[in-house]
């Protein structure tokens, strides 16, 4: 019976592939998957996408609504997604990711085409979830999984990242989002990268960093609704209808009405803040000298130096400081000038 061991094996891998294949023959045939163009590049263009799971779970007669998704090293590297809750964010990155892997592994994708340059890794840092016995908050894990992507991303890696910094405070989390979109711009690699937030100010990158490019999941406003039209449309978003999906899942209305009025006076107070901000911060800004050795700016650069520890800096984090810097006097030098 020994001699038989191997033939066997090697038919039951044969079987396998060949029950593989027809799985992903019925599986295009029934769902009308179309055959994606493989290439050397490193670039990813996804028309009318389809999440393969959400098409099948949706009511008899509703069809899903299908999104372009193009990403590239030289001009459009990152896409900032902003939209309500519930309008189909996190399901565009998922479909993206699944339409990439599902064309490695040989299998027909669900779009109208697709042109995709190989990936080699996709990393992906989505929902929630914490670990407890370890002592680590849902915060911690983030931060730990986020981590790992920016210290193991190359070229050719998808990177998607759904509402980071969201387990901290405000200025924290618009902090920390901001900091790793700037870390993904500036990083020699580029990796492509969605990034799925509700942090508005995020859209303020776009004018900055030319490779990051705003788009929003749109929704049509009614009288006492919001319909969500779930198509990813260039631009940014302002509003996240947190209250209005609030509504939808039940909260009493005395909550519902609290919260609206508590709102108003938050995005008051918001805007007359950063309108103090911005009027104080122009005038500081007409007044500085660039060459004036007491600049604010220039005592800060001075800072950064002094606190760079020169033994444990990689080359990459030289030249991406180096490059923070040199952004810095390029802004004071436009102020002044």
């Amino acid at each position: 019976m020994q001699e038989y061991i191997q033939p066997v094996q090697n038919n039951a891998h044969l079987i396998a592939q060949l029950d593989c294949l027809c799985g992903f023959t019925q599986l295009a045939k029934e769902n009308k998957y179309v055959a994606p163009e493989l290439n050397d590049s490193t670039d990813i263009f996804i028309k009318n996408g389809r999440h393969p799971v959400i098409e099948k779970q949706l009511p008899l007669g509703e069809a899903y609504i299908a999104n372009d998704v193009s990403l590239d090293r030289n001009s459009q590297q990152i896409i900032m997604i902003t939209g309500p809750n519930m309008s189909g964010k996190s399901a565009i990155l998922r479909q993206t990711a699944l339409i990439v892997l599902l064309a490695q592994m040989g299998s027909f994708v669900p779009a109208e085409s697709a042109q995709i340059g190989y990936v080699d890794k996709i990393f992906t840092r989505v929902g929630a979830s914490d670990n407890i016995s370890m002592g680590e908050s849902t915060f911690m894990v983030e931060m730990n999984e986020t981590a790992s992507i920016l210290n193991n991303l190359s070229e050719r890696s998808l990177i998607l990242l759904d509402e980071i910094g969201r387990g901290t405070s405000t200025y924290d989390g618009i902090s920390i989002a901001w900091a790793i979109s700037e870390y993904l711009h500036e990083h020699p690699a580029r990796a492509k990268t969605l990034f799925a937030t509700h942090y508005h100010e995020l859209n303020e990158m776009a004018a900055t960093f030319d490779r990051i490019k705003n788009f929003n999941v749109s929704v049509k406003e009614l009288k006492d609704n919001v319909l969500f039209l779930r198509k990813l449309t260039p631009g940014g978003s302002e509003h996240s209808f947190g209250i209005h999906v609030a509504k939808m899942a039940g909260m009493p209305q005395q909550v519902i009405a609290k919260a609206n009025k508590i709102l108003k006076k938050l995005e008051k107070s918001h805007s007359n803040e950063e309108l103090t901000e911005k009027i104080s911060s122009s005038q500081d800004d007409m007044q500085l000298s660039f060459f004036n050795l007491d600049d604010p700016l220039l005592e800060e650069i001075k800072e950064e130096i002094l606190h760079l520890d020169i033994d444990t800096l990689t080359p990459v984090e030289a030249l991406m400081k180096l490059n923070e810097i040199k952004r810095l006097l390029s802004k004071k030098k436009k102020a002044t000038s």
